[in-house]
């Protein structure tokens, strides 16, 4: 595809962008905890660089220490973190790629002291915020206009006013927090006046050439929030102050839906940027589900923004412009809106560090490096899930000669079936994508060939590796065997259930997950589900979807039950030390998870030099993990 909007160089105030992808500012977590730069921070970045995006910002860096949000941010709060900052500088321009640093404070998501423009809180859970007072007011402006001028010296090419997102700004811009009464509330040029006090003194003491971004939420998704409209309005007045680019996000995280799992709609923001976009002489730039770089082309051919900010896609793949401007679209490891990885570990306390679930060399790039192989070894591969393709194709990439065999038609084990349910199908897409990396790499995928023990010493190989998945639970329930009960898998693979009626016991990802694949076609459906929620594993953001479409199916969930006694028509039931029956159902329906499948290791162990046993085959576990284990696996062999 021709991308000739995508590729044209562009301007944001005097400052040159090569192209019109701005990667977005996305919390990594890997700062030091006093918030200065480290070696594995500036080596994330420099791939993101070397991917050919044409500008980068960074994530979040507060500007006082009240205002920390999280583990591991960035801190520019004063002058000893300017080496840091200036080294990770230095590295982008390195690069030739021109970098902006993003300030903010964290106001009622503070980890230090809950502050905000008026005394409401952001939920029920959290403590009502202190308002800041006029005088406090202005001593805050003051903070981030002295971060600016400390970015400046760092030799940042341009600032970032973060005003979105339900941080400490964004109190103040948005109706929906702001009852202020003083010169910093009321209308919409009240409320804007701290952001646009501070354009104007950056613009003062940096320079009018000095480029200033705000990052804004168009779209507040909250009660009596900010709307595109009125995100238009008030962009008005921050082109006036002196801005030079509008960075058009959503939500206010924990709130609505800033980080948008695979539910939300492809460029959700877009309609907000055009509406922006109409207003400003100034540049605009959209966020949001801009995960391939054809959709990028058609935003921009369209005239909605004049960049697009990519943001988790670039978790996913650093490489993503280089490998769009290369005609290797395919080739593009894919977002798939799970925020399983990318979501939350903001500290490391527990050792679990964010990544992508997708590309697990995502913010370890120090840690996780693909370097050729010592020596070429012949590798049997058995079994296509994640777990193994990720592992085949890096060992191939490595140079080690690689052979699979999957016993279906197909490949993805796990991910082929969570595929199948509504706003999954991007599953699909990792799973094209691993495919075309094997087979880029060279590794031989033989399909419907169940491995034997007999077959794979045929090959004399010199490592084998067991990625034979998992199968599915069945409980010991009186009854069971009577009931005439189908699986979870089977259902998203495509068997017919009976009648209309069906009854779902097991109310984890794949339950809830076949509950909404049913409930879409028409079937009235009840979950009964052990613990004290559905879906309870899902990032917050995915499950609430999911619970609103469980609303509008009219699926039904028995939560904290426990089933007693199987029929073939429903099940006895206890909750809370109360029994109960539920009866009258055409099809049951078991979905409590899957097991270990493993019985060539105990066959294998003693007749191969080396033997590894990855995912579900080793311990019933998440994608995140059995993909993860996949690439460290590939890496080291």
């Amino acid at each position: 595809m021709k991308y000739r909007c995508l590729f044209t160089p562009a301007k944001i105030g005097t400052l040159n962008i090569k192209n019109r992808c701005i990667m977005a500012p996305m919390s990594t977590a890997l700062s030091n905890p006093d918030g200065t730069v480290t070696d594995a921070l500036i080596a994330y970045f420099d791939q993101r660089a070397r991917g050919g995006v044409g500008l980068i910002l960074t994530e979040y860096a507060f500007v006082s220490e009240s205002g920390r949000s999280s583990d591991h941010q960035i801190s520019v709060a004063d002058d000893s973190k300017i080496p840091g900052l200036k080294k990770l500088a230095d590295a982008m321009h390195a690069d030739g790629v021109p970098i902006g640093l993003q300030l903010q404070h964290g106001g009622r998501r503070s980890m230090i002291r809950l502050v905000s423009s008026s005394p409401i809180a952001m939920s029920k859970d959290q403590d009502t915020p202190y308002a800041l007072t006029t005088e406090e007011v202005y001593s805050l402006e003051k903070d981030f206009v002295v971060a600016a001028v400390r970015a400046q010296k760092s030799g940042y090419d341009l600032v970032e006013i973060h005003c979105a997102h339900g941080y400490l700004l964004n109190d103040f811009v948005s109706p929906h927090t702001n009852r202020r009464t003083d010169e910093f509330g009321g209308g919409t040029t009240g409320r804007a006046k701290i952001v646009t006090d501070i354009i104007k003194e950056i613009k003062r003491v940096c320079g009018k050439e000095y480029p200033v971004s705000v990052r804004m939420s168009a779209e507040e998704m909250v009660e009596d929030g900010d709307k595109k409209r009125d995100s238009a309005c008030m962009a008005q007045l921050f082109e006036d102050a002196g801005a030079d680019l509008i960075n058009v996000s959503c939500g206010i995280n924990g709130v609505g839906y800033g980080i948008a799992p695979a539910a939300r709609e492809t460029g959700h923001n877009a309609d907000a940027a055009e509406e922006i976009s109409r207003v400003v002489d100034i540049a605009v730039a959209v966020a949001g589900r801009i995960n391939e770089p054809e959709y990028a082309e058609a935003i921009l051919r369209a005239g909605k923004a004049r960049f697009v900010t990519i943001g988790r896609a670039l978790f996913a793949d650093p490489e993503f412009m280089n490998k769009a401007e290369d005609g290797r679209e395919t080739e593009i490891a894919p977002c798939i809106g799970c925020l399983q990885r990318c979501y939350g570990h903001y500290g490391h306390g527990d050792g679990t560090f964010r990544s992508c679930t997708v590309n697990p060399f995502a913010m370890r790039e120090t840690k996780l490096v693909i370097k050729p192989a010592v020596s070429a070894k012949k590798i049997v591969v058995v079994g296509a899930g994640p777990a193994g393709l990720e592992a085949s194709w890096i060992a191939a990439k490595r140079g080690h000669n690689v052979i699979m065999y999957e016993k279906n038609d197909y490949i993805g084990g796990q991910f082929a079936t969570a595929a199948v349910p509504p706003h999954k199908q991007l599953l699909a897409r990792a799973i094209s994508y691993y495919r075309i990396m094997c087979e880029k790499y060279g590794v031989k995928i033989h399909y419907n060939t169940e491995a034997t023990k007999k077959l794979i010493l045929s090959d004399n190989p010199d490592t084998v590796i067991l990625a034979t998945g998992g199968t599915p639970i069945v409980p010991r329930i009186p009854g069971i065997d009577d009931a005439n009960v189908m699986y979870g898998q089977q259902i998203l693979h495509g068997t017919k259930v009976r009648g209309n009626r069906v009854l779902i016991i097991g109310g984890g990802a794949q339950g809830a997950e076949t509950a909404d694949y049913l409930s879409e076609y028409g079937y009235s459906v009840t979950i009964i589900e052990m613990r004290d929620g559905i879906a309870l594993d899902d990032p917050e953001a995915t499950r609430n979807l999911l619970l609103e479409r469980f609303v509008k199916y009219n699926v039904k969930s028995m939560v904290g039950t426990t089933v007693k006694r199987i029929y073939k028509d429903g099940a006895d039931y206890e909750n809370n030390g109360t029994s109960g029956s539920e009866r009258g159902y055409d099809q049951i329906v078991l979905a409590i998870g899957v097991k270990s499948y493993n019985p060539l290791a105990e066959q294998l162990k003693g007749s191969v030099k080396e033997l590894i046993t990855l995912g579900d085959a080793e311990k019933a576990r998440d994608g995140v993990d059995a993909i993860y284990k996949g690439a460290v696996t590939g890496v080291n062999i």
